[in-house]
């Protein structure tokens, strides 16, 4: 009695084990087979590595100004946690099955410039810029800039698809999409001040635009009076000394022209940031060392943040950075490729898109390779709301991938 009883616990024990194996096979499956770990590895890495630099960079200032060495660690942490978990929720959300509602192309759009309007009431002055909203009861701070860069990716995939290839090819479909982008552009610069948003959305729209025409010849058109009048205002800054006098904008292309003669005004930062970067050379100072990020760089954990990780990791460690990115693009690139429908393709596009812009805007400015203006780092410089809205584009990435791999399952 006692050998049947043990056997048939031992039985219990066995298929106890080979259900807990089956489960784990099958989940082991459903992770290879319906999310990208590729992606969300390098999203994971990107995130941690911004968390250590984020730390490193703005420990000092934080200890000086709030007394805690980790004030702007928790709180981009929070950030983090917060945008992930927003993350697994746009990965299983119906993209698709919300985009055949009615009228909901208007309604995102409308979204998009709506939201742009909510720093007039509710806005708070930051940085002498009012762009922030704060939210109540929580205390956070959230840049409409972000969501609407995020609903403008949405609104022109849609539009775009609706369209169709003939549609956007012509003058007219093309004229009509970057004359709604325009406006999205010019409230975001005229009502928040911001520039470098108004930019990164009117050059997102541009490369959606471009990827879903045949018709290339335009837009190489549009490059080359684009970078013609950029040269052309760069060397009337240039030549005019008084140019510049009583306007920000041309003040910075006249300091980024000229650094030597504005070392403790507008060009500071910009040399505070070069210096950075040499004292860092092949390898770095070691992580924390960073000499420029105390006091003497403005904003060290913002913007000029790939300056401090240039000082602290040296060259090596800022063009390892800069491979995690080529792959993160390549992830998205491969994702987009392998896209069964035009709206899928042109929304993974129009964020790849932004994610290149950002980076190489980003690093342009820190290195002095175009003057000076207010871009973040992803997923690495210090601010709450990119993080947030970035970590949900990625989301939506991983939806429509996850979608695509279900598809071809039952196909």
């Amino acid at each position: 009695m006692a050998n049947t009883k043990s056997g048939k616990q031992n039985k219990v024990i066995r298929m106890d084990v080979q259900t807990w194996k089956d489960s784990a096979d099958n989940f082991k499956e459903y992770l290879e087979t319906d999310i990208d770990l590729n992606l969300v590895f390098i999203v994971l890495f990107l995130l941690g590595f911004g968390l250590l630099m984020v730390y490193s960079a703005s420990s000092y200032v934080a200890l000086r100004d709030f007394g805690r060495s980790s004030y702007f660690f928790k709180k981009q942490i929070t950030a983090d946690v917060l945008g992930l978990f927003c993350m697994l929720i746009t990965i299983f959300m119906p993209v698709k099955k919300i985009m055949d509602l009615p009228h909901i192309k208007k309604i995102v759009y409308l979204l998009a410039i709506g939201v742009i309007f909510l720093v007039i009431p509710f806005g708070i002055e930051s940085h002498g810029a009012r762009r922030w909203i704060q939210i109540p009861f929580i205390g956070g701070n959230l840049q409409p800039a972000e969501i609407t860069k995020l609903l403008m990716i949405v609104f022109l995939a849609a539009m775009i698809n609706s369209m169709g290839n003939k549609a956007i090819t012509s003058w007219k479909g093309f004229s009509l999409c970057m004359g709604l982008t325009c406006v999205a552009s010019i409230l975001l610069y005229t009502v928040t001040d911001n520039l470098s948003s108004a930019l990164i959305v009117f050059c997102i729209a541009f490369v959606m635009c471009f990827v879903a025409s045949a018709d290339f010849k335009k837009y190489l058109l549009f490059v080359a009076l684009g970078l013609a009048a950029a040269g052309g205002l760069i060397a009337y800054v240039s030549s005019n000394d008084s140019a510049s006098e009583g306007s920000f904008r041309l003040t910075r292309i006249s300091s980024w022209l000229h650094p030597e003669n504005s070392t403790e005004t507008s060009a500071h930062q910009m040399l505070q940031g070069l210096y950075a970067i040499g004292n860092g050379g092949w390898f770095g100072r070691g992580l924390g060392q960073s000499v420029q990020k105390i006091t003497v760089l403005p904003e060290p954990h913002n913007d000029m943040i790939f300056a401090v990780i240039c000082e602290e990791l040296g060259i090596i460690g800022a063009i390892s950075l800069m491979i995690m990115f080529a792959l993160l693009i390549y992830r998205m690139l491969l994702i987009a490729r392998n896209t069964k429908d035009r709206f899928s393709f042109l929304v993974v596009s129009g964020i790849m898109a932004h994610f290149a812009i950002q980076v190489v805007l980003n690093i342009a400015v820190v290195t002095g390779s175009i003057p000076n203006t207010g871009v973040s780092l992803p997923f690495i410089s210090y601010g709450g709301s990119s993080a947030l809205f970035l970590l949900i584009e990625v989301g939506l990435v991983l939806n429509i991938d996850r979608a695509n791999r279900a598809e071809s399952r039952r196909k």
